[in-house]
């Protein structure tokens, strides 16, 4: 399902869209090796997780796991004493064996098992790491708020025919996009001073001409705005700054 940002006349414009889980198939088999003290648990997989996971080299991973009806995910990773900001990573969960599973397309998913108070991360197996720290992401609610916090993502963003689009690494989704955001004044000054002139402007300079695919690494965040038509709401992602070019999506 491609999403779009549409312009027209200088004006911005949301271009209405369709939930990204259209056509979506989640793949769900029953699970034959999962301990047998939580075979009674029914996982309710979507909402909000988070905790600080170990670190070998850092003092640990506030993760924050976002699992959303459509299909989708929203996994923030923040490595304490070494990141400001959190990498994310926005792709599409499955649940395979009784585990849900997350991850760029291509490489090894992560699995989590369903728990009482939350997720554990474990094997491809279900079994748990032998280690005495914690695993485990806390269950704090079914949904959050309007606006994900920002984050680092890698993805590929298109400017063609008046339309922006950004399609996160390992997402087969596309959310309409725009630079910059709405974070207020100080003094009469914009306290985010990259805009969606900036954006583009960075784009034509980087592809060889409009319409190509630009893969990219960017700070940005996702959120509601108000939708082209009627008094619904669209989901997009704002850049609010683009940090380096890629040759591909990891």
């Amino acid at each position: 399902m491609k999403y779009i940002f549409a312009f027209a006349g200088g004006s911005l414009l949301f271009a209405a869209c369709s939930d990204p889980s259209g056509g979506t198939t989640i793949s769900h088999q029953e699970s034959t090796t999962l301990p047998k003290d939580t075979a009674h648990i029914v996982a309710n997989w979507p909402g909000y997780y988070t905790d600080t996971l170990p670190c070998a080299d850092c003092q640990g991973i506030k993760t924050s796991l976002w699992v959303r009806a459509d299909s989708t995910f929203v996994l923030q990773q923040l490595y304490l004493d070494r990141d400001t900001v959190p990498w994310g990573t926005i792709g599409q969960w499955h649940v395979v064996n009784g585990l849900l599973t997350v991850g760029y397309k291509g490489d090894k998913p992560e699995f989590y098992r369903y728990t009482a108070e939350g997720l554990l991360t474990v094997d491809e197996m279900g079994q748990a790491f032998e280690s005495k720290a914690d695993y485990s992401l806390d269950k704090l609610a079914d949904e959050i708020g309007d606006a994900i916090p920002r984050m680092r993502v890698m993805g590929t963003f298109t400017y063609a025919a008046d339309a922006q689009s950004f399609q996160p690494c390992g997402s087969k989704f596309n959310w309409p996009c725009v630079g910059g955001m709405d974070t207020g004044e100080e003094e009469g000054e914009a306290l985010l001073k990259f805009s969606n002139e900036d954006l583009q402007r960075a784009y034509r300079k980087a592809v060889k001409q409009g319409g190509d695919p630009w893969v990219v690494e960017v700070i940005g965040t996702m959120g509601m705005g108000p939708a082209m038509e009627g008094d619904g709401a669209d989901e997009y992602v704002y850049i609010e700054a683009v940090k380096r070019t890629l040759g591909s999506c990891p």
